[in-house]
């Protein structure tokens, strides 16, 4: 039960975390704050997804573990660019220099921030559709989410402040309830045994 509450509030936490990042940004940069609460968001929302994991896996195994390692690469890319931020204020290069030295290394930036940075809206977008396909949470979270995960890319990739401040308020109504919903389950015996 224990487990099964700490990944309740987890789900709850990363998206809220996440949420509050573009409350700091510097002229449509992440910045030290902003940068940071994106990276370290993911840590307590991958904690919430191995729950959402668990239930899926039981309707849908080879799709679900599919999409853990999708969306595991898409946080990796999410932490990736959260750093980006992070440091470009730290180390004072906040402008198209610091995305153009990355040219400099062009496999390894593709592989840490181009390839697995658009992953992760993808991975949240796949698991909206499989929350509706099995009926696992009611059809409006999964619509909320899907429609969030596209409109993901244009408020953080544009850096268009209500996008983001939308596309946000999008994933926390339903994970909020989600995250109510674990930790109500949790605590059933059914869960327990």
């Amino acid at each position: 039960m224990l487990i099964k509450r700490l990944q309740a509030v987890a789900l709850f936490l990363g998206p809220i975390t996440f949420a509050a990042s573009p409350f700091f940004w510097n002229d449509g940069h992440y910045g030290v704050t902003g940068g940071m609460l994106i990276a370290l968001s993911m840590v307590p929302w991958v904690y919430g997804f191995l729950g959402e994991y668990d239930r899926l896996r039981v309707h849908i195994p080879n799709i679900s573990g599919i999409w853990l390692i999708v969306l595991l690469a898409g946080m990796f890319g999410t932490i990736s660019f959260g750093l980006q931020g992070f440091f470009e204020e730290s180390l004072g290069v906040v402008n198209r220099i610091a995305l153009s030295s990355f040219s400099e290394y062009p496999p390894q930036s593709l592989l840490v921030l181009w390839l697995p940075g658009p992953v992760f809206p993808l991975a949240l977008f796949v698991f909206g559709l499989m929350i509706g396909w099995t009926r696992a949470s009611p059809l409006w979270t999964a619509v909320f989410i899907c429609v969030a995960a596209i409109a993901f890319p244009a408020g953080r990739v544009l850096r268009v402040d209500w996008v983001a401040y939308l596309a946000d308020l999008l994933l926390v109504l339903p994970f909020s309830y989600l995250a109510w919903h674990a930790w109500r389950r949790a605590g059933t015996r059914s869960e327990n045994l």
